[in-house]
């Protein structure tokens, strides 16, 4: 997988950092003697809460970028909304 975006919050007053993260996983085909369907690939987004352990969620796996940019939009703003600003490249 390539990371295609990754974005850091934190949070002013607490000592808490979310990574947003878009994956693009590319088609892979069949292995030999296997039937089964082709992955077409498709874009993977998480959510990596850091602290004392790293948390990781799955916030969706879409076919088209768009609309895993669009999840990773949605979620920037929601931190946003909870204070969360965009982390400084050297933090």
């Amino acid at each position: 997988m390539a990371l295609a975006l990754q974005e850091t919050y934190q949070h002013p007053t607490q000592a808490s950092r979310v990574r947003i993260n878009v994956y693009e996983e590319p088609p892979m085909p069949n292995p030999p003697g296997i039937d089964t369907p082709t992955t077409g690939g498709g874009f993977l987004v998480t959510e990596d809460r850091i602290g004392t352990t790293t948390v990781i969620a799955t916030l969706g796996f879409f076919d088209r970028k768009e609309d895993a940019m669009a999840r990773a939009r949605r979620r920037a703003d929601e931190l946003k909304a909870q204070r969360y600003q965009p982390a400084s490249a050297a933090a």
